[in-house]
């Protein structure tokens, strides 16, 4: 997709010369930007990119190759149990298929239901009538959306009004703000300092065999060269 003529590349050109560019398969590169701090882990989860869909060629990468979609757990998953926490839900579907870790601890599960992203701990124990609630981290989270604090009898749930990101904290010498959440009404219960804070997350068919970590990767079927690939994309 990328030559020095974009009028031999794949996919219509406005403009040829010299520093135009063809119609290029979308990069599955690293997140980078000013906020990159508000991901939950360094390390991406690696993407690939494949055909989609199979067997069609419209001169065109763009609209011809899919970027397989990911996501991070957010909290630790234990075995049996049937709902994650994620980074984002974006572009993921009700009845798709999807990978959870790598190697030896990866399997499969299939999506039930997809709710909101959102996970992580509380940071500083919240007393009754707070509205603001220090976290661990604010990522995957967004204004307006209703979330869970605490679990058993202690479990509220509260709707998001704010949300303030931190600076990074490297080292036990730096003491930048911490990230906050501020909820709309005042919480009805105490919390306590690692209770979890959530959105819905994304539940499966059947309970996972594994656990899983914090960071996890999550992914969309991977591309199978000399087979179908197995994407799906959202109408």
């Amino acid at each position: 997709g990328g030559l020095v003529d974009p009028w031999a590349a794949e996919g219509y050109q406005a403009a040829s010369g010299t520093g135009e560019s063809g119609s290029i398969v979308p990069s599955p590169g690293m997140n980078r930007g000013f906020r990159w701090w508000l991901s939950s882990s360094s390390n991406p989860p690696d993407r690939s990119a494949g055909r989609y869909p199979d067997g069609t060629d419209n001169d065109n990468n763009r609209q011809d190759f899919l970027l397989q979609n990911t996501t991070t757990l957010l909290t630790a998953s234990a075995t049996g149990s049937s709902n994650i926490k994620v980074a984002s839900v974006a572009d993921f579907m009700i009845g798709q298929k999807i990978v959870i870790g790598t190697g030896a601890n990866s399997e499969t599960a299939v999506i039930a239901t997809i709710g909101t992203a959102g996970g992580t701990t509380v940071g500083t124990a919240a007393s009754m009538g707070t509205k603001v609630i220090s976290v661990a981290s604010v990522g995957g989270f967004s204004t307006g959306q209703t979330i869970t604090i605490d679990s058993g009898k202690n479990r509220e749930v509260a709707v998001i009004a704010s949300i303030t990101a931190g600076r990074p904290r490297f080292g036990s010498r730096s003491t930048g703000p911490t990230d906050t959440i501020t909820v709309t009404v005042p919480l009805t219960k105490a919390h306590d300092v690692g209770v979890q804070v959530s959105g819905s997350g994304i539940t499966f068919a059947s309970p996972l065999a594994k656990a899983h970590e914090s960071g996890t990767s999550i992914s969309s079927n991977i591309p199978t060269p000399g087979a179908p690939n197995q994407y799906t994309r959202k109408p």
